[in-house]
Formats: structure tokens, C-alpha cells, sequence
């Protein structure tokens, strides 16, 4: 354990691991396999040097003293690890392994868990292909740990479809699967990921020129962090500054905006975010340009205009790239640079375009693959 002490959760759930591996102490391989369990808790709660720590040690034992189950249960521990830190780095080659090794061995619930996560990493990716494949395998088994991960993929897939109701009748799902399993880092993520959702409708809806909620969403950005904070840290804190930056710049407080923006977007561009970088660039360039700095604004909106440039349009956020190149019409035309401004327009209507029909895409795949209702 860390020079800090062992990490001291309050949910039920690290409870009951704790409990487990003390009763199990005479049983090394079962103890071993709990404490892997134990150190993707760590992971979810964002204390990644202890759990870093704790699956280094776990490594070598795997090592010295191989077992199909604790190989796997280190396989997913190491992919989630990468993708909490990278959103990515290797992540669904790692999971992917745990899923196959799993589902060789008869290791049913962490088979399912794999799959829940990698549909997840799907969502991420922008491949509803996988995300259908590996959803509907999670949901094959009843178990709370998957439930609540797959919801929240399916919950963020259908509010991209823009159906609300559906997705939030996923995010209850999760929500229940989560208070069973005592889980409050799967309560978290829900959370917050339901709010994202929620505010990226806000923000891409008045950078469409549509009539959409208003920003007082930031009320409930604020209690994700009072939440994380009673339950003793999340995976990701960073990412909600981002989240409360870019709806201050919708609700126009650009200075306030730009001061969360130039804190955070560094750190979260460095550690896995550059997809999604680009129309936070344009946000920024925007708040710079509307706080008087004109020439930083222009420097950076260049910058972004290039980097959009390296996504790849089979899996890229859609609605983001459409989101950049109309925040960048923005910037260039209070720049008075209306050769760029009408470009950038012009790309902004064809991403939207492009956008709405993946939009329709998805809610056609998710529905003709019976994702449309959470089990009872």
C-alpha cells in the first residue's frame, strides 16, 4: 500500500471487497482475484497511483503463479486503466482480451462486465456497430456491474440519436443496477455523463442557430463535483471544468470561461481529449476574441482550423467537427475575416448535415437491435 495509507471508499461496494478479501485471506488465488476487483474500484474513483500499485504487485503474482481468472481480471484492470487516463492507449485491445479469455474460461461476469466496457469504448469511438455488438452481449446475463455500464453507454447513444426519453429511461436503468451494487462510482459516471449529454444538446443547438435550453444546466455541473467529493473522487475529475466552461461560453461570461479553459484544456488535451480539443480551441479563440485579444484569438483559431484537418471522418464526433467549424465562423467573422468566416460556415452546415444522419443511423440501429427498452 501507498506511504498515504489504504484508500478508504464509502461505498458499499468497496465495502463488501474489503469484507470479501479479509474473509478469503487463507485463499490466496480467490484473495488475488478480489484485489484485482478492488484496485478497478480504485481506478473508477480515480486514485490511480494506489491502484497502479496494487496491479503492479498483482502482475508479478500472475507471473510467479499464472491463473486463467486473475489474468483476465488484470487484462480489463490494465485496459481501464489506459482508458481513464488516455481514453484510449491500448484500451480495447486490453479489454478485448479480458472478454475472450473470460468467455473461454466460463468466467460469466467478468465476460459481460469486458462487454459492457467495450461498448462504452464504442460509443466513444463513434462505432454503433460495436456498440450494438458488445451491448447486447452485456445484457445476455443479469448482472449489476454490467447493467450499469451498458446503460450508460446506451443512455449516451440514444441522447446522441436525439431521443431524450429513451435515454433516459437507460440512465434509470444504470442508476438502479448501480444503487443495488452499492456502486457510487457507477452512480457517478452516470451522473455525469447524462449531464454532459445534456449540456453538449445546449451548446450545439445555440451553435446551429436552434432554439434550445437555456444554461442553467450548470447548477447541476456543479453537484457532479459535490457528489464525486462525498464519495471520494471520480476517474476524470478534470473533465468537468471543460463541461462548465463551455456552457458559460453559451450563456457569453467569456472571461470566466476562458479562465477554466486555459486551466484545464491543456491537462485534458495531453491525456486523451484531442478529438474533441479542436472546438474547445474554438471555444477559447471565441472567449479571447470577445475579451478584447484579438490576436491570440486569431492565432488559435488558425491552429484549430488545422487540426480538424487530422480527424477521421468514419469515427470522428460529428457533432463536434460541425461544432468547431461553426464556432470558427464565429471567431473569423468578429475577426472581419469573411472569406473565412462564410468557409467555415459553409463546413458547418455540411457537418450538421452530416451529423443529423448519423443521428438517424443510430436510433435506426439501436432500435431494429431491440436496445430500445431496458430489461425489466
Amino acid at each position: 500500500m501507498s506511504a498515504a495509507g489504504p484508500v478508504k471508499l464509502r461505498s458499499r461496494l468497496a465495502q463488501r471487497l474489503d469484507g470479501e478479501i479479509a474473509a478469503v485471506a487463507a485463499m490466496p488465488a480467490r484473495c488475488a482475484v478480489l484485489q484485482a476487483q478492488r484496485a478497478i474500484l480504485w481506478l473508477r474513483h480515480g486514485r490511480e497511483a494506489e491502484a497502479r500499485e496494487e496491479l503492479n504487485r498483482l502482475q508479478a503474482r500472475a507471473l510467479a503463479q499464472p491463473r486463467i481468472e486473475l489474468a483476465a481480471w488484470l487484462h480489463l484492470a490494465e485496459g481501464l486503466a489506459a482508458y481513464f487516463t488516455a481514453f484510449g492507449g491500448g484500451a480495447r485491445e486490453r479489454v478485448r482480451r479480458a472478454q475472450v479469455m473470460a468467455s473461454a474460461a466460463g468466467l460469466k461476469s467478468l465476460q459481460v462486465l469486458a462487454d459492457a466496457w467495450l461498448a462504452q469504448m464504442a460509443f466513444v469511438d463513434r462505432d454503433i456497430d460495436r456498440l450494438v455488438t458488445h451491448a447486447t452481449a452485456a445484457l445476455a446475463a443479469p448482472d449489476h456491474a454490467a447493467a450499469c455500464r451498458v446503460a450508460s453507454a446506451l443512455g449516451m447513444a440514444w441522447d446522441l440519436a436525439s431521443d431524450e426519453a429513451t435515454a433516459s429511461a437507460w440512465y434509470a436503468f444504470g442508476r438502479r443496477a448501480a444503487s443495488a451494487d452499492g456502486d457510487d462510482a457507477g452512480l457517478a459516471a452516470l451522473f455525469y455523463n447524462q449531464m454532459q449529454m445534456r449540456a453538449v444538446r445546449i451548446r450545439h443547438a445555440a451553435l446551429a442557430g436552434e432554439p434550445g435550453e437555456a444554461p442553467a444546466v450548470l447548477l447541476g455541473v456543479d453537484s457532479i463535483g459535490h457528489f464525486d467529493d462525498a464519495v471520494g473522487g471520480s476517474a476524470r475529475a478534470d473533465l468537468t471544468p471543460l463541461l462548465r466552461a463551455q456552457l458559460l461560453t453559451v450563456q457569453g461570461d467569456f472571461a470566466a470561461a476562458a479562465v477554466l479553459l486555459e486551466a484545464h484544456l491543456p491537462e485534458a488535451v495531453a491525456t486523451g481529449l484531442a478529438r474533441v480539443g479542436g472546438s474547445l480551441l474554438a471555444d477559447l479563440a471565441w472567449c479571447w476574441a470577445n475579451t478584447g485579444e484579438a490576436l491570440r484569438a486569431r492565432a488559435l483559431a488558425d491552429q484549430a482550423a488545422l487540426e480538424v484537418q487530422a480527424e477521421d471522418p468514419r469515427h470522428c464526433d460529428l457533432d463536434e467537427r460541425a461544432a468547431l467549424h461553426a464556432r470558427l465562423a464565429q471567431v473569423y467573422a468578429r475577426l472581419r475575416d469573411d472569406a473565412l468566416a462564410a468557409r467555415h460556415g459553409d463546413a458547418a452546415q455540411a457537418a450538421w448535415a452530416d451529423d443529423a444522419a448519423q443521428r438517424r443511423l443510430w436510433a435506426d440501429r439501436l432500435a431494429s437491435a431491440g436496445l430500445g427498452t431496458p430489461p425489466r
